[in-house]
């Protein structure tokens, strides 16, 4: 048997869901399990919280059993567990607690995303005004947007450290956009309607003529809400678009 074929099979007995019958293997399988667990709640310390501990250990070790982590970077494990969440029968009562999820991905991923370039309003200025509508503005790599129709924010920010879990808010949905400030802390923040419309139009790389127009179906002129988005360092550079 080549060396591949025997890692291979050294692989698949640590990630297999049963334990191995070979007591060696069995110790690297309970080891590969303790630490995906670890990772887990590392990246999802509100879900936690809101479960408990042993409902999470045994829904990470379900999340594990159908989603091994094939990678040997344990930042990205855990990226389906939303989507697991949303169907693992256990937790169907919770209606709320797959978006909370996504909202701790968005955090995770947010802290370990690079840092980008800041936006430039002087440089936004120096743009010829006829010219100012072509351009596209590119948001920064750490932001992440997250909607829903419960109160994600209000029950994420009720849950950290300190508080005592008790949200502010406990009806009505909330769009979340996640940002990192240059001293490097992760903020999740509630955005208004027009400041929504403005950074999902520039994710999806529209110039800001098309990203203004959004922002005015929504009932929130350009000028504010672009300022709003640059205050919060949520907005990184900036092309003009061809003509």
């Amino acid at each position: 048997m080549s060396l591949e074929s025997l890692q291979r099979r050294f692989l698949d007995a640590v990630l297999a869901a049963p334990e191995p019958a070979d007591a060696r293997l069995a110790v690297y399988h309970r080891s590969a399990r303790m630490n995906r667990g670890g990772a887990l709640a590392q990246a999802y310390p509100v879900v936690q919280r809101l479960v408990g501990e042993a409902f999470f250990g045994e829904a990470a070790a379900r999340f594990g059993d159908a989603f091994p982590s094939r990678s040997g970077d344990l930042h990205a494990y855990g990226a389906e567990f939303a989507t697991f969440l949303a169907r693992y029968p256990h937790a169907s009562r919770l209606d709320y607690l797959p978006d909370v999820a996504r909202l701790e991905w968005a955090v995770h991923e947010a802290r370990h995303a690079p840092e980008g370039e800041a936006f430039d309003f002087a440089g936004l200025g120096a743009v010829p005004a006829q010219d100012v509508g072509l351009v596209r503005i590119r948001l920064r790599p750490s932001v992440r947007l997250v909607a829903s129709e419960h109160p994600i924010l209000a029950i994420w920010e009720a849950n950290q450290e300190g508080c005592d879990g008790t949200p502010a808010i406990v009806e009505g949905g909330q769009r979340v956009a996640v940002g990192r400030t240059r001293s490097l802390e992760v903020v999740p923040m509630a955005l208004a309607a027009g400041e929504w419309a403005l950074l999902q139009a520039f994710a999806r790389g529209a110039t800001i003529a098309a990203a203004a127009a959004e922002c005015e179906r929504a009932g929130e002129a350009l000028e504010p809400a672009l300022r709003g988005l640059v205050t919060r360092e949520l907005l990184g550079g900036f092309e003009a678009a061809a003509r």
